[in-house]
């Protein structure tokens, strides 16, 4: 059976497994996470082994995850899996994080919508504050990556900032889309999703590979609701 993803053997390119955190029970019941630091669930928990199973092969040589605790247990047994990333090899950082949406983190979404319309998404912080911060990592990790000779990394994030930075990728910075992708496909992706991104350590280059892959999980998936964050 081919995979849809393979690791990078190309030693002039730094692949980029970016890696949706799993289902948390503010998922299921709608409500907006943003900054909230909210575990996963049970479910979560079953699509975090199926994920690491799936990367379980994969040598990663870096890893950048958000400090937010259903990132870092959905990364636990990737992070077994490559028991030579030790701690000075693993990033967490609060600039991976979700956007911070104010006044309506903790709200369901149907009430988040009744008290303050359609300008419940454009709650706290802003979207180019957001997309600043995942900039400042992301050049970081390339820049890292060019001179430690890295080839294959492990991210660990929000759907938000996927969403967002995917596009600005696109958009604002060039990036190419792989083979059957388009640019209405970069949406919220599912819990545990695989986006792959492919750089190129000299000229900056980058393409989107893939995007929100979910074979691990037996199936196409997406997010039916792209305004839950």
């Amino acid at each position: 059976m081919t995979r849809e993803t393979k690791p990078n053997e190309d030693p002039s390119k730094v692949r980029i497994f970016v890696v949706r955190h799993g289902r948390t029970e503010y998922n299921s019941k709608k409500v907006i996470q943003g900054h909230l630091d909210i575990d996963i669930d049970e479910t979560g928990k079953e699509q975090a082994a199926k994920v690491a199973h799936y990367l379980e092969d994969y040598k990663f040589d870096y890893c950048v995850t958000s400090d937010l605790c259903r990132c870092i247990s959905t990364i636990k047994d990737i992070l077994q899996n490559n028991p030579h990333l030790t701690k000075d090899l693993v990033r967490v950082t609060p600039n991976m994080r979700e956007r911070m949406m104010g006044p309506v983190q903790g709200m369901n979404i149907v009430d988040a919508k009744e008290k303050y319309g359609t300008q419940f998404k454009q709650m706290g912080e802003k979207e180019h504050e957001l997309r600043c911060r995942v900039q400042e990592e992301w050049d970081l990790l390339v820049k890292k990556a060019e001179a430690e000779d890295y080839t294959n990394v492990l991210v660990c994030t929000h759907g938000g900032v996927i969403t967002s930075f995917s596009n600005h990728l696109y958009n604002a910075k060039g990036y190419s889309l792989g083979e059957g992708l388009k640019e209405e496909n970069l949406k919220v992706p599912f819990n545990t999703s695989i986006t792959v991104v492919d750089v190129d350590k000299s000229t900056k280059e980058g393409i989107i590979q893939k995007f929100g892959v979910t074979e691990h999980l037996g199936g196409h998936f997406e997010v039916k609701n792209q305004d839950l964050r």
